[in-house]
């Protein structure tokens, strides 16, 4: 035992696009439905050894040329294409138990290209949560990607991405600009304290369920 409890994968991105060398050979497949059918199988594996698992990038990067890391990336695929594609190994994930998703920063162009999918309520809530059924803790992608950070800072990503209900902020370029941020929002009434405790209920059942925190009695 080496003390492992969570990871950061499956990667549950299908590499559709050849040309995309951001996912590549991560992806379990550059087929939908394989992949669909494979990532289930990681979960319960991770979930054998008592690690908890993180589906990635939702709502799907392989398709997609540019890289988070370097800047701005655009899906735009219309949602009934994506329903179609990227989102079924999501489902799949989900379905068999995943404890957290990961949200890429990606823009979805035909869903809501005002803002990257973290920022995005039509995207973590109405279609994540509400749509697929996803009840676990919902996690950014590494807050220190040119993605974000080129148009945002610490402070604006944390407030938005909580509005739109994700749980974690990985790794903020500032992480105390990220915490002062929130809670500046929760003293001006911008974000509730019961938003706020609804992550923590989360992270803490995720925790519980893996073994990470007992309940006494």
């Amino acid at each position: 035992m080496l003390g492992f409890n969570a990871d950061l994968a499956p990667v549950a991105d299908v590499w559709s696009n050849p040309d995309n060398t951001v996912i590549g050979d991560r992806a379990y497949s550059d087929d939908f439905a394989q992949a669909a059918e494979l990532i289930p199988e990681a979960v319960r594996g991770f979930h054998s050894g008592g690690v908890a698992t993180t589906l990635k990038h939702f709502p799907g990067h392989g398709d997609a040329l540019a890289d988070s890391h370097d800047g701005a990336v655009y899906v735009s695929k219309p949602l009934e294409q994506l329903r179609r594609e990227e989102l079924l190994p999501f489902r799949a994930g989900i379905a068999s138990g995943s404890d957290m998703v990961m949200i890429g920063h990606l823009i979805l162009t035909e869903i809501d290209a005002a803002q990257p999918a973290p920022f995005s309520y039509r995207i973590v809530t109405e279609l994540l949560r509400e749509e697929l059924g996803f009840q676990g803790v919902v996690i950014t992608d590494g807050l220190q990607m040119k993605a974000l950070t080129d148009s945002y800072t610490s402070g604006e990503i944390a407030r938005r991405a909580v509005s739109a209900r994700v749980d974690i902020l990985l790794c903020p370029s500032n992480p105390q600009a990220a915490v002062s941020a929130l809670e500046e929002a929760v003293a001006l009434g911008e974000i509730s304290e019961e938003r706020i405790n609804q992550s923590v209920r989360r992270i803490l059942a995720m925790k519980v369920n893996r073994g990470v925190l007992k309940l006494e009695g």
